[in-house]
């Protein structure tokens, strides 16, 4: 447990973890991105919305990320095998927990 907005999974394979949010912050759907983004995954940027394309742009400029797939309440990432998660955790929980917070903002705006 990171905090009470964010819990960090860890999956069998320890190249992958999910970061799981008590706060919708994707669309009710399921996307994967790999580096580099490529046209079709920059197509579907523009269709998640302001906060989930920000999300995913900064969590993909990540040194070590591969690639990430998201759900509503979850971001899961893969990273490089030499890549280590005490590099990346911390920065994809801020990214996380700047999402949350300008959601919130935006349905206090609605």
């Amino acid at each position: 447990m990171v905090d009470s907005d964010i819990r960090i999974y860890h999956h069998p394979n320890p190249q992958i973890k999910s970061f799981l949010t008590t706060e919708e912050i994707f669309a009710p759907r399921v996307e994967a991105f790999k580096k580099p983004l490529d046209r079709e995954m920059e197509d579907v940027l523009k269709q998640i919305g302001s906060i989930p394309r920000q999300v995913v742009r900064d969590v993909m400029s990540i040194p070590g990320v591969l690639e990430i797939r998201i759900k509503p309440k979850e971001i899961r990432m893969k990273k490089k095998e030499s890549a280590s998660w005490g590099n990346i955790e911390g920065q994809v929980v801020e990214i996380l927990k700047r999402a949350i917070k300008r959601r919130q903002i935006r349905v206090i705006k609605g």
